[in-house]
């Protein structure tokens, strides 16, 4: 059965292809037309086909990369319509990023099963594709936050957008995701304490300290969350406050830094690049006197390498912890009165 479902897809590509070249070599309209209306109606169908809970892993893939070029054939034949490119990075999205257990359905099996990985290659044609829609389509709603009703959308492109453009974690795609952050929040009367937040890591991420504790102080006066605090307290130490971080880590008390901890562990709160993490942590750790823990932390922080602009604010922190840990070491070695001789 799934070896005769692979061949019809196969034959059906084949079909659709030679179609398609025909529209093209002869340079009529209507057969173009004709294309796009059958690439988009396969599209459709051989997605709906992949959300078939019997289909097999590789059976799936199989029809959603043929759906992608039903969408890419669309787009080929009528190159002025957005729609194509619309559903082509939906498609590709909700299947290679909707991984999320919690979800009200079963997270697609195309999605890895470590959530430190990031798969680019489908994210870059997931941002490809949106990216085209909204060329062609700047004034579509669902490049907006709200419906003309006022309602919410059914899917947030840009938050979702945005945060695979802070995946990559280089500048280029930084610059982008506090781009689709800002315009969420330029078009929505609501503040969103999330978007306020991932736009302020986004900021500090750029470099843009003082942007980054504005957005964190704007999110907490809408909630107050954990990770915000430590995400402000972050922040402020960059910028050289490390006495006000300090002093915000100190006045949310050890719960908060117990629910922090299982923010990270659950997989709530991410961080990029890869070992952004062991800052926070570490800080929080000294803010509370735990300096082991937080001597490890720092030092996990600098092998990591992440955001070389902020390792020398960390080896300072570690260098002061361990010339503490080497007083008191002699403190206790050495007899009182030999430390006047």
């Amino acid at each position: 059965m799934k070896r005769a479902l692979l061949l019809a897809l196969m034959a059906s590509s084949v079909v659709h292809a030679d179609v398609w070249q025909q529209a093209v070599d002869n340079g009529a309209h209507d057969g173009k037309r004709d294309i796009y209306n059958t690439e988009m109606q396969s599209g459709d169908e051989l997605a709906e086909q992949a959300t078939a809970q019997a289909a097999s892993r590789e059976a799936i893939r199989t029809l959603v990369q043929h759906a992608a070029q039903s969408y890419r054939n669309a787009a080929a034949a009528e190159p002025q319509e957005a729609e194509p490119y619309y559903r082509l990075g939906r498609l590709l999205y909700s299947f290679y990023f909707e991984c999320s257990a919690n979800t009200s359905y079963n997270p697609s099996p195309l999605c890895s099963p470590d959530p430190q990985f990031f798969d680019k290659k489908h994210a870059q044609e997931v941002l490809d594709a949106w990216a085209k829609f909204e060329e062609l389509a700047p004034l579509d709603p669902r490049v907006g936050v709200l419906r003309d009703d006022g309602i919410a959308a059914d899917f947030d492109l840009l938050f979702r957008r945005a945060i695979l453009h802070t995946r990559f974690a280089d500048q280029p795609n930084l610059k982008l995701a506090a781009k689709d952050y800002e315009a969420i929040l330029a078009r929505s009367d609501n503040v969103d304490e999330t978007v306020l937040g991932n736009l302020a890591e986004t900021y500090m991420m750029l470099d843009r300290l003082d942007d980054a504790i504005e957005a964190y102080r704007h999110a907490l006066r809408s909630a107050l969350r954990s990770e915000t605090v430590y995400g402000l307290a972050v922040a402020l130490d960059r910028d050289e406050r490390g006495a006000q971080a300090r002093d915000l880590i100190q006045s949310q008390g050890e719960q908060a830094l117990t629910e922090f901890e299982r923010s990270i562990t659950t997989g709530r709160t991410f961080f990029v690049p890869a070992g952004e993490e062991f800052y926070y942590l570490a800080l929080a750790y000294e803010a509370y006197g735990l300096d082991e823990i937080a001597i490890e932390d720092w030092q996990k922080y600098i092998q990591s390498g992440a955001h070389p602009e902020f390792q020398p604010r960390a080896k300072a922190h570690l260098d002061t912890l361990e010339a503490d840990k080497r007083r008191k070491i002699l403190k206790l070695e050495t007899p009182w009165h030999d430390l006047f001789h």
